[in-house]
Parts: C-alpha cells; sequence; structure tokens
C-alpha cells in the first residue's frame, strides 16, 4: 500500500507550478485591467487588443506543449491558466465599474453599468428610442447607461452638450467611418472647422439659390410619379427614399439615379440600408463594428458597409472627370482637393466627406418625409388647414413657401414628435466635468441626449404627444421650455445642412398637398410607422401606404 501511496504522490514541485501558473495568470489579468485597460479609450485597438490576446494564448499553448509534451493535457493546463486571467481581467472590471466607478451613485440598470453589451442585446432589433425611453420612465432624468456613460433626458440637455458655453467633444462613436474623416465623422476640433468651412460654402444662401431649380424639378418629378398611381395605394417609404437618393445624387454630384423614374432601388442604396442597419444594435457599443470591419470585411452586412464606401467613393471619382453646367457639392470639395493635390490626407478627408453627402443627403430627408405625412395623413383637419395657406402663395416659390405657419408648425411637430435621428447625439464631458441643471457629470464621462424622449417631455410640453401645429406660431404657451427642441443640432456641430433640408421637406409638401388629397388606404390606419420604427442611426418608419386623390 506504501509503494502505490509512492507511485501516486505528485512531486511538490509539480503542485507548485500547477497552482503557480494559475496564480500568475489571475495576477497577470489583475494588473492588464487596474494598469492598462482602465485608462482612455480603447474602441480603435480593439482589433488589436482581440488579435494579440489570441496569439498570445495560442503561443503558450504551443510552448507548453513544445517543453512539456502531452498534447492533451498541457493543452488542458495552458487554457485553464488563459481563463484564470480573463476570468481576473473580467472580474476585476466588473466589481469597479459596478462599485467603484465614479458613476456608481447614478440610478440606472445594474448590467448597464458592467457592460455595454447589455445596451447592445437590449437594441438587438433596433429600437434604441424605446429602450432609452422605459429607462426614462424608470430611472428619471439622468441615467447611466453604461460603464462611463449618462444618458440625459431634460431640456437643457442639448445646449449643455453643444451650447456656447459647451467644452465637450465627440464620443468615440465619430470614429466610424475611422480613418476617413468628414466635418461629421471627426472628434478633431480643428480638423472640423476646416472642413465645415467648405460645407459651409457649398451650402450657403447663395449656394441653396443655385440648388432650388434642381430640387423644384425633382419635386416635380415626384408629383408625376405620384400622379400615376391613379388613385391606387402608394408605398410612400419607398417613394421618398427614391426621391431623396435621386435628388441628393443631383445637388451633390449632378447625377441622376433614376430610381423615381424606374421604380426600383439602385444596387448602392440596397447597400446603403443593409449597412446602416448594423448600427441599430452595434451603436451603442462602436468596437463592434470596428472589429467587423477589420476581421469580416467580406461577409455579412460589413461587406455592404465597404460596399457602400466604395460607391461613395465612385460617385466622388466619376464627378472629378466631369464637366458640369450646374454648380454642386461636390464642385467645393474638388476646388479643395486640387488646391491640395499633393496632400494625402485631403484624399482621405474627400473620401469621409464624400460618405457623409451621401447619407446624410438622402437617409434623414426620406424618414422625416415619411413620417410628416404620416402625421398629416392622421390629422385632417391640420392638413387642410395647409392647403388653405398654399392658395396664398405661389407653390413653386421657395421664399414664400417657407413663411406659411401652419406647414411650418407641422414640419416642426414631426420633428419633435418623430426626428430623423432619433436618438444618436453623444459627447464626452470635458476633464473638469460639467453641471447640468445642478447635476454633475464627471470629466470624460460619455453623455448621450435621445431626441426621440426630450421631444415628448412634459416639463418642455404641454400634451407632449399631441401633433399640434400652432404651438410654433399661435399657442407658444405649449412649448414650456424651447431647449428641448434641436432636431438639426446646436453650434458650431449643427446640421450645416439644415436649410437645404428644410426647402427640399417644404416644397415636397407642399407640391403635394396643393395637387392631392392624402389619406390611408383602405383597412389600413398608418399604426405601422411607428409600432415598426427602427433606429438605425437614422429613423426607419415602418411601412406607409398612402392614397393620394386629385382635388
Amino acid at each position: 500500500m506504501s509503494a502505490m501511496t509512492q507511485s501516486l504522490a505528485i512531486p511538490s514541485s509539480t503542485v507548485f507550478i500547477m497552482i503557480s501558473k494559475p496564480l500568475a495568470a489571475s495576477i497577470l489579468g489583475l494588473l492588464a485591467h487596474q494598469l492598462l485597460f482602465i485608462r482612455g479609450e480603447w474602441h480603435l485597438l480593439a482589433p488589436t487588443v482581440f488579435s494579440t490576446h489570441v496569439v498570445l494564448a495560442l503561443f503558450l499553448v504551443g510552448a507548453e506543449i513544445q517543453l512539456n509534451g502531452n498534447v492533451s493535457g498541457n493543452s488542458v493546463n495552458a487554457l485553464a491558466s488563459v481563463a484564470c486571467y480573463l476570468i481576473a481581467l473580467f472580474t476585476s472590471i466588473a466589481i469597479y465599474r459596478a462599485c467603484f466607478h465614479r458613476l456608481h451613485h447614478f440610478p440606472g440598470p445594474r448590467l448597464a453599468a458592467v457592460s455595454k453589451l447589455w445596451h447592445v442585446w437590449q437594441c438587438r432589433d433596433s429600437r434604441n428610442h424605446l429602450v432609452l425611453e422605459s429607462l426614462r420612465q424608470e430611472y428619471g432624468s439622468f441615467v447611466r447607461t453604461g460603464p462611463s456613460e449618462i444618458t440625459i433626458f431634460h431640456p437643457a440637455a442639448f445646449e449643455a452638450m453643444d451650447g456656447p458655453r459647451s467644452n465637450n467633444t465627440r464620443s468615440d462613436w465619430y470614429d466610424l467611418l475611422y480613418p476617413r474623416v468628414s466635418s461629421v465623422f471627426t472628434r478633431d476640433k480643428t480638423l472640423h472647422d476646416d472642413r465645415r468651412r467648405i460645407w459651409s460654402h457649398s451650402l450657403s444662401t447663395k449656394a441653396l439659390a443655385e440648388y432650388e431649380p434642381r430640387v423644384l424639378r425633382k419635386v416635380s418629378g415626384l408629383q408625376e410619379r405620384i400622379a400615376l398611381s391613379g388613385g391606387r395605394p402608394v408605398l410612400v417609404n419607398d417613394l421618398m427614399r427614391w426621391f431623396s437618393f435621386d435628388l441628393m445624387g443631383d445637388f451633390a454630384f449632378s447625377q441622376d439615379f433614376g430610381m423615381m423614374e424606374k421604380r426600383e432601388y439602385h444596387t448602392a442604396i440596397q447597400m446603403l440600408r443593409s449597412a446602416i442597419t448594423l448600427l441599430g444594435p452595434f451603436s451603442p457599443a462602436i468596437w463592434i463594428p470596428r472589429l467587423g470591419f477589420a476581421f469580416i470585411p467580406g461577409l455579412w452586412k460589413v461587406k455592404d458597409w465597404f460596399g457602400m464606401l466604395t460607391f461613395c467613393d465612385s460617385c466622388m471619382e466619376r464627378r472629378m472627370k466631369t464637366e458640369v453646367q450646374e454648380r454642386d457639392i461636390a464642385s467645393w470639395f474638388i476646388e479643395d482637393a486640387e488646391n491640395n493635390r499633393n496632400n494625402k490626407e485631403h484624399q482621405r478627408w474627400l473620401s469621409g466627406d464624400t460618405a457623409t453627402v451621401v447619407v446624410a443627403g438622402s437617409d434623414t430627408t426620406a424618414p422625416s418625409l415619411t413620417t410628416l405625412l404620416y402625421l398629416l395623413a392622421r390629422h385632417p383637419k391640420d392638413t387642410e388647414t395647409i392647403r388653405q395657406e398654399l392658395l396664398t402663395v405661389d407653390v413653386q416659390d421657395v421664399k414664400a413657401v417657407a413663411t406659411l405657419p401652419h406647414l411650418n408648425g407641422a414640419i416642426n411637430e414631426a420633428m419633435r414628435l418623430l426626428p430623423a435621428v432619433l436618438t444618436f447625439v453623444t459627447r464626452v464631458s470635458p476633464p473638469e466635468g460639467m453641471k447640468i441643471e445642478g447635476t454633475f457629470i464627471p470629466g470624460n464621462i460619455k453623455i448621450a441626449a435621445p431626441r426621440y424622449s426630450i421631444g415628448r417631455l412634459e416639463s418642455a410640453w404641454e400634451e407632449p404627444h399631441r401633433f399640434c401645429p400652432e404651438r410654433w406660431y399661435s399657442r407658444p404657451e405649449m412649448i414650456r421650455d424651447n431647449r428641448a427642441f434641436a432636431p438639426f443640432g446646436l453650434g458650431r456641430t449643427s446640421c450645416v445642412g439644415k436649410n437645404l433640408a428644410l426647402t427640399e421637406i417644404r416644397m415636397v409638401i407642399a407640391s403635394l398637398l396643393s395637387t392631392f388629397r392624402v389619406r390611408f388606404a383602405l383597412g389600413d390606419n398608418g399604426e405601422a410607422v411607428e409600432r415598426d420604427m427602427r433606429d438605425q442611426l437614422t429613423g426607419n418608419p415602418g411601412d406607409l401606404n398612402l392614397v393620394f386623390e386629385r382635388g
């Protein structure tokens, strides 16, 4: 029995090694968090971090096998050490975020405090606007929605984030297109101001006057296309996407994509729509798309993302080889690129600005028109009021149409209730922190302000869920706090295309309502628009089927 015991005895040195390796791995995991990952931002380095860990794990397994033989046994030992490292790393992260982080006293879901993966899971069906609204109702005006993130449901949020006294910076989300950059997709304030100057010239009052004939031509084409329906139901979502994309091609690149005429989607917009759906669930954790861009560029919807960017670049390349009679937006960026021909950075910037004009120039106008027509169909009295207004002006006169109070009020109400960008507005607080209506937000914290929820706050709006255009001109008492309305943003980061977008919307509605009476298709009340709304960077309304009858 003694001999048997001796033969089964494990040498003390072996026991020490078996214990020390997992212990060393655990200590390394703790140190990795406390000395490294607890500091700074890691979203752009996510592919490198992931690859490094995979390579080191494989190296450890290989080294164990090479030094000690016994493939199966030593592989298990090596993987056990890797597991200990990861368990220690993520346990340290979770405990710190839940108990010791500077935001631990803010209310919010416990799992949201530990990881943004909770938020990603909640947004798996691309309804972040409803996820955040439910959090507002449960937790109040300041909610911790991530390890280092506070979502603000207060009328003062937009002013605090982008007002004249704000010193915030854009969040990690704006590295989405990196290494491409533009005035929209950059966090560098100097670069933003430099590129924005070009955008300001291309969308100045003088430039807009030059674009107006293009807008009117496309609006006329839209009217003709609807007339061909002969009173049959029209899927408004498709029609407005075709219109906005065709118009964007015209005033941006002097290119006609012909979707309204063909009544079918251009391959590029199919890729665009597919690519944008990535942002529904994954915008809360932008490092996830960055992993996809790095490791699966040719698969799934990531393939469409790169296909969309390639298409955008091809639009600019084609335009640079084309002589045009009418100045377009691309003209301004081409001039800048030619003046900086030897600067490789400018080529990268040109690519980023091109992608921006394609997405921002088409994918925001279409949902705005769709939701506005939905609300007008739901409120025929307001539609009739606008029709009566239109009888007093020339509906081809952009300036005259812009003065109509009920039309402008209806547009504002649509943007308040169902904004084109429902939730994705994020900034990072300054190092010294900031105070919003008495609540202190520590420094270097991501802050969000969802327009969908803020547009429905009772503290800011009387009867917040009611569509009431009069609140914008004859019943100002219904606006309790006008800081809660910023559909185009504020200050230096506001949407430079605001006036062009409003011109498009006004002229489309003026043309359609002066020619047609609008109603829902038989047996349809339009409820799918809000019920099936998806939050995918821009809002993607559910199907809207309307009947347009002359009269």
